[in-house]
């Protein structure tokens, strides 16, 4: 009768030998591709040490992969840099996005994780290592970054399941309550930054624009950097009624390796291009800044006509405001008390169109104050219960 053939997963006899000082356990194993091969491992200590190392490698045995640029001895770091230029041909991320991810992954991966191969990170050493980097947008990052290439391992066959879905980065800290600026806190505000950009004294003044900025990102609730990314082109001053239309974002000293600060010609996430109806804060502004404007150039330019960096406008508003008002004022907050004030007076989906989110729910969770009292509805309740004056 001949002999029953291995089913895949199945391995032979083990036997073993020794020669030259080791041991060796050696048999054959049918993998999951069909194919018999013979598989071998050694020690210096004894047989049984050489058969116990073969009996773990044959429980987690894969078949040999060839001829493909991911296999089982390939390390993290070669892994990431085949990922991220997959990243970016194949899903089609921003180039600051993909210098964003190598970012994350020189400080807080190469040197901690890169040298391990594929297989050599579990879930275990994984969620150690996120949660040691505390409760930091870097932390998820990093998770984001490593569970996509360990999906492409998955994808290339050398691990079946993906070690980092379980991972989880350490708590976050309750995120801060959006509050809206009331409107006398805002008049400090614009009072503050005037004064500052008026202020006598010897050599330029850093916070000349600041006023405009400010009354620009109340007057439109656009991004701080989408304002700053304005063209006299982008801005209709003789519409009725006026309008500035946002085509692009500026992108910041660094945010993209060797590239200085520059204008993005589209928006972020490549929404479509935005316009907004200018009230007369807004109008007033970009009136006061065309009387030294030339050309079609910036409308927030520097001295030298070219754009004008965040980092700058978000100094100088710092050092203009009050104390009081310094840790909870920023650029972005103007977004937040536009979209606030607008949903009081006109609801939640004029908030959304005036900061031109794709989903209501983005406006709602992040940049809406919410409701701390109940509406009346005390007829209502009256009615349904039956109680009657």
């Amino acid at each position: 009768m001949p002999r029953q053939r291995m089913l895949p997963g199945e391995h032979g006899r083990i036997t073993e030998r020794s020669h030259g000082g080791k041991y060796y356990a050696t048999t054959y194993f049918r993998d999951s591709d069909g194919k018999r091969r013979r598989v071998e491992r050694s020690s210096d200590k004894s047989a049984e040490d050489a058969r116990r190392m073969l009996q773990r490698h044959l429980k987690d045995r894969r078949p040999p992969i060839t001829e493909q640029e991911v296999t089982d001895r390939s390390t993290l770091s070669e892994l990431f840099e085949l990922w991220i230029v997959a990243k970016a041909d194949q899903d089609g991320v921003s180039e600051q996005t993909v210098d964003q991810y190598r970012q994350v992954w020189a400080r807080h991966g190469a040197n901690q994780l890169g040298a391990l191969r594929i297989r050599e990170v579990d879930t275990t050493r994984a969620h150690r290592h996120v949660q040691a980097m505390g409760a930091t947008t870097q932390a998820k990052r990093l998770r984001m970054i490593l569970l996509g290439m360990m999906a492409t391992a998955v994808r290339f066959g050398v691990i079946t399941v993906n070690p980092i879905r379980e991972t989880k980065p350490a708590k976050a800290v309750p995120k801060k309550v959006v509050r809206k600026i009331p409107a006398e806190d805002l008049s400090r505000v614009r009072a503050s930054v005037r004064e500052y950009a008026d202020r006598e004294g010897p050599g330029p003044r850093p916070g000349r624009l600041l006023p405009a900025f400010v009354d620009l990102l109340v007057a439109t609730g656009a991004r701080p950097n989408e304002v700053l990314a304005l063209r006299w082109s982008d801005c209709d001053l003789n519409a009725d009624p006026p309008t500035v239309t946002i085509r692009g974002t500026l992108i910041d000293h660094g945010r993209i390796e060797g590239k200085p600060l520059h204008r993005q010609d589209r928006r972020k996430g490549d929404a479509p291009e935005h316009t907004v109806l200018l009230p007369r804060i807004g109008v007033e502004a970009l009136e006061q800044l065309k009387t030294y404007a030339s050309g079609d150039g910036p409308v927030f330019a520097n001295r030298e006509g070219g754009w004008m960096s965040l980092a700058n406008m978000r100094r100088s508003l710092r050092a203009a405001l009050p104390e009081d008002l310094r840790a909870v004022i920023t650029p972005h907050t103007f977004r937040r008390a536009v979209a606030t004030v607008v949903r009081d007076k006109l609801g939640s989906e004029k908030a959304q169109q005036q900061l031109s989110h794709a989903k209501l729910a983005t406006t709602e969770k992040h940049y809406l104050q919410r409701h701390t009292a109940g509406p009346d509805v005390r007829a209502v309740l009256d009615e349904y219960t039956g109680v009657r004056e």
